[in-house]
């Protein structure tokens, strides 16, 4: 973003401090990048879980929103998003809120099931709104989400007791931060051999194949790409053309898409020495920003500083305003002299940091949201939302 630290101002101005601000063109940049890099015949889908404010800009790139909850869902239901676009996904779906998602989705829609219950779910609900619903069965990767090769081969050889769904083919997410080809290969090859038992052993032919990447992506000062460089991406859709399996592949992605468009603004507040070192108290903390890898500071984000510095350079603590001595945004900031009023600009937060942090914890706000494009500038998408009300018994009101 040309002119950052001028956007944050204006962002605090109009805004308070902290806030987020995502980059909307780094965004379709970023977009663009990921779907000529894997080439035309993959699909590159957008999972909302890592940024739902980035929905509504991803729908201009993606095929699919990959929904992951009933809350994301009212999301999309509220932006109307066109069932087409939805991926209903997710480890927990209730049997009422699928009822509720298969009103929307329809037969349009295209849904996971991660457990012969849910299975039994969606074709009630099939069965009672006379639809045909698209199903992918999820394979787990040895944790809670999913169904093992065994029981996912069982449901299709007994597919006659689902008639109201069509199988639509096999989704699979290993986890996220994936830094090392070797473990991709692993799991295309896994994805090959199921691929070809399901042909062997069931009537179905699998189709589509939804594979969740978790490419790892360089969050910290002289980290290099591991997996989001032109050269290591080809080398994965490599992997893929190698199989023998032939359908379409969507990839789905998030963190690889968004973790580079976002910035975290927050105030210097207070400064202080203690026992020779200094510290930097600023008005945000752990519970707005995450890193995925952060341990109390150590590793050296992107920070610029908005600012009148001066004089000679000090190594910065900067901590937030948590009541723990586990909220360290920076071990090391070292920089010339803070003053108070000066904004520090945290980079590289588009991913997940505007909600996976503890953001109840002691009763904060909830930051103010920006975008920012060339085209339309600075444009509000979340006021500042006092949270002490979530927090507050029902008797105390």
């Amino acid at each position: 973003m040309k002119n950052l630290s001028a956007v944050a101002r204006e962002a605090v101005e109009n805004g308070d401090s902290p806030c987020y601000i995502f980059d909307i063109d780094q965004f379709d940049y970023q977009y663009a990048y990921m779907k000529k890099t894997v080439g035309e015949d993959i699909r590159v889908n957008y999972c909302m879980k890592t940024n739902p404010f980035l929905v509504q800009e991803a729908l201009h790139w993606t095929d699919r929103i990959e929904v992951c909850s009933y809350g994301e869902f009212l999301i999309c239901k509220s932006l109307t998003v066109d069932p087409k676009r939805l991926l209903i996904s997710g480890v927990l779906k209730k049997k009422e809120e699928i009822q509720k998602i298969v009103e929307y989705g329809k037969g349009e829609a295209i849904y996971t099931a991660e457990s012969p219950l849910q299975l039994e779910y969606l074709q009630l609900y099939g069965e009672l709104y006379d639809l045909k619903l698209r199903v992918y069965l999820r394979l787990t990767s040895g944790n809670q989400f999913g169904m093992d090769e065994t029981t996912l081969i069982e449901q299709l050889q007994c597919w006659n007791c689902y008639p109201n769904l069509t199988f639509y083919g096999i989704h699979f997410f290993s986890g996220t931060q994936k830094h090392k080809l070797g473990k991709y290969e692993k799991e295309i090859r896994r994805l090959d051999d199921l691929i070809g038992c399901i042909a062997e052993e069931t009537d179905q032919i699998v189709e589509h194949l939804e594979y969740g990447t978790g490419f790892g992506v360089p969050y910290f000062k002289y980290q290099l790409p591991t997996m989001t460089g032109e050269e290591q991406i080809q080398e994965f859709v490599g992997l893929l053309h190698k199989m023998k399996y032939q359908g379409e592949i969507s990839l789905e992605m998030g963190r690889a898409l968004a973790y580079n468009c976002g910035y975290y603004v927050t105030k210097v507040c207070d400064l202080k020495e203690s026992n020779g070192k200094h510290y930097c108290i600023v008005d945000g903390g752990i519970h707005q920003i995450q890193y995925d890898g952060q341990i109390r500071g150590m590793y050296q984000p992107l920070v610029t500083i908005d600012g009148a510095q001066s004089g000679e350079e000090i190594s910065y603590t900067v901590c937030g305003s948590l009541c723990t001595g586990n909220d360290v945004l920076m071990a090391d900031l070292t920089c010339r002299k803070l003053s108070l009023g000066d904004h520090l600009i945290f980079e590289r937060v588009g991913a997940y940091s505007v909600y996976e942090g503890m953001s109840l914890f002691l009763s904060h706000e909830l930051p103010t949201v920006f975008s920012y494009s060339v085209k339309k500038g600075l444009c509000q998408m979340r006021r500042r939302i006092e949270s002490y009300p979530l927090n507050t018994p029902f008797n105390a009101r």
